[in-house]
């Protein structure tokens, strides 16, 4: 069953346990997590939803509510970059028109009539969180709806069925809802596109100011990531997002490398200094990864993703305003050699029911897409109050 609770989160518990997509042990509330002998405590985190993971060998590491439907704010532009980075020629120039700027939210300044590579657009979006790049990006691509269209199905491909899209931005709209289980889907396909861990691993990029007069050089102006760990040089960063809004509050994920293994972190309705409470988390997960039982797996996506047009090799940025460009080729190798794991682990709670997931999935998907067309109206109005559950150990 599905009920939105609150204007920010709902609580979605699947008709059964073998419902929750990722693992039974998935279905719970509350904190979840199976530490054998020897594992630290987990930390106290201030966020009413979150989920570690290895990313390497797709184990859920520990998690709090992690199907439950929050808004995404901006880490939703991930998703909007796992859907047109193969799509969009990252050369190709994109001529702002007075839809792209009349946005609402965050801003990196693009210009109506101004020219910008769709490269420039890239950084626009993931590092100061550009709505009017996000529209522009959109639009490139063909308009908002077909893109938001595009968005969709490509969370649909990757199992992440908690999702629904109404904005490329992760702008607050009715209905527009993902979860810490599924940013973790997302995020790890997009560390998969070696542009994405590019952008994402860039601290600061040069962007194009206004169009300059005949015969004069355009000027630049710097903008900056938002992602505080990488701009404090947290150990092992590779990417991250950012997110906020009113409803949504503090919204965040990060990806980390470290001995062979990439941990990904999801938070949601964070009510602490977002960097305090990942870096908590990722912490805990790579003293803790040998040290509990996996609660529940990521499971493998039914899309491909690849390397957007127009790029000769990974990790070669075009010729524009980049400065700062922190990823490598062999970073780009690395998360290539690192797909997320496509088994199941399933601690002492049986056998997985493998032949059904196919009927499973195709029942679930419709039963999600209809409640989010009925309760999606009601998110911003209902005000009730989520009472939280105990923890669960297992």
């Amino acid at each position: 069953m599905s009920a939105f609770l609150v204007p920010a989160i709902a609580s979605t518990t699947p008709a059964s346990a073998a419902d929750a997509i990722g693992g039974p042990l998935l279905a719970g509330t509350g904190i979840i997590q199976s530490p054998m002998a020897g594992a630290q405590p987990l930390p106290k985190v201030n966020a009413d939803t979150w989920l570690i993971a290895d990313a390497t060998t797709g184990e859920v590491l520990a998690a709090k509510n992690p199907h439950a439907h929050v808004r995404p704010a901006s880490t939703l532009k991930t998703l909007t970059s796992v859907t047109l980075m193969p799509v969009l020629d990252r050369n190709a120039v994109h001529t702002a028109t007075d839809k792209d700027v009349r946005v609402e939210g965050s801003h990196v300044g693009i210009v109506s009539g101004a020219t910008y590579t769709v490269w420039d657009l890239w950084h626009g979006l993931l590092l100061p969180s550009g709505n009017d790049a996000a529209t522009a990006l959109a639009n490139q691509n063909g308009g908002v709806t077909k893109t938001v269209t595009a968005m969709q199905s490509v969370a649909e491909q990757l199992h992440a069925l908690d999702t629904h899209v109404v904005n490329p931005s992760g702008l607050d709209a009715d209905g527009q809802v993902s979860s810490a289980y599924d940013m973790a889907l997302i995020a790890a396909a997009a560390m998969k596109i070696p542009d994405f861990r590019t952008v994402t691993n860039t601290k600061s990029y040069a962007f194009p100011g206004l169009m300059p007069k005949s015969g004069k050089t355009r000027k630049t102006f710097q903008i900056y990531t938002e992602n505080r760990l990488l701009r404090h040089d947290y150990p092992g960063i590779t990417g991250g997002k950012t997110g906020f809004t009113s409803l949504a509050h503090r919204t965040f994920w990060a990806a980390a490398d470290r001995n062979g293994h990439t941990l990904i972190v999801t938070l949601f309705q964070i009510h602490q200094p977002t960097e305090t409470a990942a870096k908590a988390l990722l912490d805990w997960g790579f003293a803790n990864r040998t040290k509990v039982n996996p609660v529940g797996t990521l499971v493998s996506p039914t899309v491909t993703v690849g390397q957007p047009q127009g790029t000769s090799s990974a990790g070669t940025s075009p010729t524009s305003g980049s400065d700062t460009a922190m990823a490598t080729t062999g970073e780009a190798d690395q998360s290539e050699q690192s797909p997320v794991a496509s088994y199941v682990v399933l601690v002492g709670l049986g056998t997985v029911f493998a032949g059904a997931i196919a009927v499973w999935m195709r029942r679930r998907t419709i039963r999600r897409r209809k409640a989010a067309r009925a309760h999606g109206r009601h998110l911003a109005g209902d005000a009730t109050t989520t009472r939280q559950p105990a923890t669960t150990t297992v």
